[in-house]
This record gives C-alpha cells, sequence and structure tokens, in this order.
C-alpha cells in the first residue's frame, strides 16, 4: 500500500501544476479528527479531509499525537498533503 500511495503521490506531483514541496508542520489535533499547521504559515490548520497518513504512523503504538512534528509532502498546488514521517527531536 505505501508503494502504490507513493506512487501516487509522485504521479500526481508530475501533472500538478505546482511542484511538489516538502514542509515541516505540527500536529494540532490527533487521530481521528488529525489536524495539521504548517510551520511556515502559523494560521492555516490543515484539515483531516485533505491529509493522508503513512500507513506505519497509524499502526499502534505510533500514532501521531499532538505536538509531534512531522514531514509532509504537499501536492496538487496546496490542495492535498501526505504526512511521510515524524521528525525526530
Amino acid at each position: 500500500m505505501m508503494v502504490q500511495t507513493i506512487k501516487k503521490i509522485a504521479l500526481e506531483a508530475v501533472q500538478a501544476e505546482s511542484p511538489l514541496r516538502f514542509l515541516e508542520a505540527i500536529v494540532v489535533s490527533a487521530p481521528p479528527d488529525l489536524q495539521i499547521k504548517l510551520r511556515d504559515n502559523n494560521k492555516l490548520i490543515i484539515p483531516e479531509d485533505l491529509i493522508s497518513i503513512a500507513e506505519r504512523l497509524t499502526e499502534p503504538g505510533k500514532e501521531l499525537k499532538i505536538g509531534d512534528r512531522v514531514m509532509v509532502a504537499a501536492i496538487q498546488g496546496g490542495q492535498s498533503f501526505f504526512i511521510i514521517d515524524r521528525i525526530a527531536e
């Protein structure tokens, strides 16, 4: 599933007007109502319906928590966001 998701993201990035961008974000609401805030825009909260998460971040004991710093791939000109992984402290 992870390989298919990455392929989909890459294909959408090639087809999008804007290139794929990697951004740092902070989790402001944990799943199932996941929301993130991009580090370069403190006012914009990204809702769960625009977010996809790497499967490993949904496994027991590895779930995202409020305050986690994450690396996000912004695709389709900022209309969709893929959480790649947690950023180590």
